[in-house]
């Protein structure tokens, strides 16, 4: 599958997707663009599914009719997000054009905000 990474996910990511084409929007040259411009070259690219932690994107609206499915996770952190990569890659594996998915891959929390010992700090 060809797949898209937004700017905000870290590109460590695509070591752990095996048997998919994965290319961040920096290396298509794309960052900086607004959402529209982007997901209608992600469309153009003939590009299978967009990953994501932008939560507002499925407010936007008409992401159905994208011929890509997206997902979007709930942390960017690759610290916090490394222990799901498999869950992420099983949401992509199921991942149908013009569908929208969120994929919980735990949750960040500030240095200050951290117990003692937390999986987070």
């Amino acid at each position: 599958m060809k797949v898209a990474l937004d700017e905000g996910v870290p590109e460590n990511l695509i070591g752990h997707l095996p048997g998919h084409e994965v290319q961040s929007v920096r290396m298509l040259g794309l960052k900086g663009a607004k959402n529209g411009k982007l997901l209608s070259a992600i469309a153009a690219g003939a590009f299978e599914a967009f990953i994501t932690n932008d939560k507002r994107m499925e407010a936007e609206g008409q992401l159905h009719r994208r011929p890509f499915g997206i997902l979007i996770l709930s942390v960017t952190n690759w610290h916090v997000m490394k222990p799901y990569v498999g869950k992420i890659a099983e949401a992509l594996d199921i991942c149908e054009p013009g569908s929208v998915a969120k994929v919980d891959c735990g949750r960040f929390l500030p240095r200050k905000l951290r117990a003692p010992g937390s999986p987070n700090g």
